[in-house]
């Protein structure tokens, strides 16, 4: 496809997801024009919202975009709290907040509903690509770089847009807020799960990246696929930055790798029979590797540490830390080498100052010295602290700086 092709076929999309949401924002309207005072007032008060914004819920739960009240009304109602805490609050005027509620009840029935159908045939392609990398131990380059074609076709036809457009549509908004919400509607979220969900999607997407990254570089033709190299790079660093400080690129990465298997296409019946997805990281994800050694878990684990409130990273990690030692013993690793085996792999794949190794093998050595037959819960609580010092700096954003031998 030529480059004017493409940007012609961009356009395309766009003037079709605008077209999508005039229909649905008329029919909608007109809908809740409809919706008795009777059956507005019961939502009203069994969620606490206004009447006007019950009224575009009651519509939602018709639809069965939405299959429970309190789920609908938290959607609807998240505008209204984004608004607010950007110190530009919706009005207290009924006109106001009805012409809100029913501009996020369009939204919330496009992204819910009408954009997994969508996707659905660009999606059930890209999977068929992932089967043959999934399927190679070491996967071909050119498999590698048909599966990233087809999540760049996804991204640019069908995310770019929409990303632009819902910016557009909401005061004072960013990137991270867009992600975010097209996020809930990809994999029909509580809205108290979607923060949750979107940090599994971002770390299942950095690991993805990082194996694409290094079965390209050791193609014969890693400089001709260079600017693949490239732009894998971008993604991986920029994913572990704030979701706001992320680039329109790996914006659309996240999404794609947020996009539900294609084996449960999305449409009526199955909108309000299958409910609400709540795992952040699933045990078979398509929007994840495969899990192939010990050092994966913990990778994952640690990411997903990075961000959960500090207080609770330790007690997150603890039991990642004792599952992987175990599996490295019984896979023959000698015990006075785990501790530098873990960490100093770990220093290879986050953006984290790498360890000194002297000091870290004295400070083992020392370790095993004193602690006898307690020597591998030391060094257990070793990693731990030594991780959870250096976690920080994976919310920097910065780059891994290399430390003395």
């Amino acid at each position: 496809m030529s480059r004017f092709s493409e940007e012609e076929e961009i356009r395309a999309a766009a003037r079709r997801i605008a077209a999508e949401f005039e229909a649905t924002y008329g029919t909608l309207e007109e809908k809740v024009n409809r919706v008795p005072d009777e059956a507005a007032a019961a939502i009203a008060e069994k969620c606490g919202v206004h009447m006007e914004v019950a009224r575009v819920a009651y519509r939602i739960l018709l639809d069965g975009t939405i299959p429970k009240a309190e789920h609908c009304c938290s959607a609807l109602m998240k505008e209204f709290t984004r608004r607010e805490e950007r110190g530009n609050p919706v009005p207290d005027i009924a006109s106001y907040i009805r012409a809100i509620a029913i501009r996020e009840g369009q939204w919330v029935e496009y992204l819910y509903r009408q954009l997994g159908k969508e996707l659905h045939a660009d999606n059930k392609d890209l999977e068929n690509r992932y089967l043959a990398v999934r399927d190679e131990v070491e996967p071909a380059s050119e498999h590698i770089i048909s599966v990233i074609r087809q999540r760049r076709k996804i991204g640019e036809l069908f995310f770019k847009s929409l990303i632009s457009r819902w910016i557009n549509d909401h005061e004072d908004s960013t990137i991270a807020d867009a992600i975010l919400a097209i996020i809930g509607g990809l994999r029909r979220l509580p809205v108290d799960a979607i923060s949750r969900v979107t940090d599994g999607v971002r770390a299942a997407l950095l690991m993805k990246f990082r194996r694409y990254e290094k079965f390209l570089l050791k193609s014969d033709e890693s400089r001709v696929i260079g600017q693949y190299i490239e732009d894998l790079r971008v993604v991986i660093r920029e994913v572990q930055k704030p979701l706001d400080k992320v680039s329109e690129l790996t914006a659309e990465e996240i999404l794609v790798e947020a996009i539900p298997p294609p084996q449960a296409p999305i449409d009526d019946r199955v909108s309000s029979s299958i409910g609400f997805v709540h795992s952040a990281f699933p045990t078979q994800p398509r929007v994840g590797p495969p899990l192939e050694s010990p050092l994966d878990l913990l990778e994952r684990d640690v990411w997903l540490a990075a961000m959960q409130d500090p207080h609770r990273r330790a007690k997150f990690l603890q039991g990642t830390i004792k599952s992987v030692t175990g599996i490295l013993l019984e896979k023959g690793a000698p015990l006075e080498r785990l501790g530098t085996i873990i960490l100093f792999e770990l220093d290879q794949r986050f953006t984290w100052n790498r360890s000194k190794r002297t000091e870290v093998r004295r400070e083992l050595a020392e370790i095993y010295e004193i602690a006898g037959e307690d020597y591998r819960m030391q060094i257990e609580n070793y990693l731990l602290e030594k991780i959870l010092t250096k976690i920080p700096q994976l919310r920097t954003g910065s780059g891994p700086v290399d430390a003395e031998e």
